[in-house]
């Protein structure tokens, strides 16, 4: 269930990818509302800083013993409130985007060390930023930690095996603004951090955490209902076919030392059913590295087939040339098994040029990570 909840991050985080990257649409807005647009502030900037306070998940035998820590994290904060007509017309609202930098104390040096991270977030307000709103908030990133597995420590962490490795939460709050400039915001959260198993031991570090914040607005707010031409109404819903080959890398099961490459190719469709989202159903052909590997070390007289085939099933958000996904995936061919037959699989795409994506994709079972892998996608209608 902790990829469930922490991957769902990448649902919120990397949407503000499109946000950065999209270039302004011609729309039929009226003479006076374009006069108005032009002298308008496309973004309102802020200044934060937070505090979190989490209670650490033994999620797994390996990692039980950081049950009951209390990690702690300082954090400091940039973000980007946009505010203009693109993005008004792609959700109807105002979302906030930001560059977070923090230090983190786990709470038993010994064990789990320190962390430094650095990464983007994302947040959704329900409604008109006001004086209180409700709000998702989502962060992703890179961290380093100070204390990764070694097998001669007195107290081993089974929880990471790299200095570096991912971080990823995802939550919702409150947020007050008692001032004109000044705002407060209380989040419960869910927080991951692990190297994606690039190399085992891979427990990861997992924990619920409150984060109480308070934010400085360098700029005047000035956000409103905009009432402007939509061009979802009258453009035809999009459905594309996605033609993708995919190439990753994936550690081999603990003990057994070394990584290994893990290829793919996926026929996908899309049908788009909602103004930022699509449904997806997906074919896809794998060749695992780990079957190989394990079949030279330990059956070399023995002939494994390393391919496996699965059927997927999701949804997509389209943010313009930045699609983001989440898929179900069950195996439907294997002959040699490990893990689960259920999977989840959760991307980003971003249109390069014409009909060509490039992107990422991470796939996991319940409690374990298998890959994550490069992907490059023909695409066409």
């Amino acid at each position: 269930m902790r990829y469930i909840f922490t991957q769902l991050t990448i649902l919120l985080v990397l949407v503000s990818s499109e946000y950065f990257a999209q270039e302004l649409k011609e729309t039929e807005v009226s003479q006076d509302l374009i006069s108005f647009s032009q002298n308008e502030s496309r973004y309102v900037y802020l200044l934060g800083t937070s505090f979190i306070s989490g209670y650490m998940i033994p999620h797994a035998k390996e990692v039980v013993n950081v049950r009951g820590l209390n990690p702690r994290g300082y954090e400091l904060d940039f973000y980007w409130h946009l505010n203009y007509d693109e993005v008004w017309n792609d959700c109807k609202c105002y979302p906030r985007v930001g560059a977070f930098f923090a230090y983190y104390d786990f709470d038993q040096e010994e064990i789990l060390g320190h962390g430094f991270s650095a990464g983007l977030s994302f947040t959704y307000f329900f409604g008109l930023p006001d004086d209180f709103n409700f709000h998702l908030k989502g962060k992703g990133g890179l961290s380093y930690l100070t204390n990764p597995y070694d097998k001669d420590a007195e107290l081993k962490n089974w929880s990471y095996s790299t200095h570096f490795n991912y971080i990823l939460s995802v939550g919702g709050g409150i947020t007050y603004k008692p001032f004109e400039r000044i705002e407060l915001q209380l989040d419960g959260s869910m927080n991951h951090q692990s190297n994606a198993a690039l190399l085992e031991p891979n427990g990861g570090v997992n924990y619920w955490a409150l984060a109480l914040s308070a934010n400085y607005f360098l700029d005047k707010l000035d956000f409103y209902i905009r009432n402007i031409y939509d061009p979802y109404l009258t453009a035809e819903k999009k459905k594309r076919w996605d033609v993708s080959f995919s190439w990753g890398i994936s550690s081999m099961p603990y003990p057994m030392p070394g990584q290994v490459p893990m290829y793919g190719i996926t026929i996908l469709r899309s049908i788009q059913t909602w103004r930022v989202a699509a449904l997806t159903f997906a074919a896809e052909l794998e060749r695992n590295g780990r079957a190989v590997e394990i079949a030279r070390r330990m059956y070399p007289d023995q002939a494994i087939n390393p391919y496996r085939g699965s059927l997927l099933f999701g949804i997509e958000f389209l943010m313009g040339k930045t699609i983001l996904s989440a898929q179900l995936g069950g195996y439907i061919y294997r002959s040699f098994a490990e893990k689960d037959d259920i999977y989840q699989r959760w991307g980003v795409m971003y249109n390069i040029i014409d009909n060509i994506y490039i992107g990422s994709t991470f796939k996991s079972y319940r409690n374990s990570a298998d890959h994550l892998s490069l992907r490059f996608t023909y695409s066409f209608r």
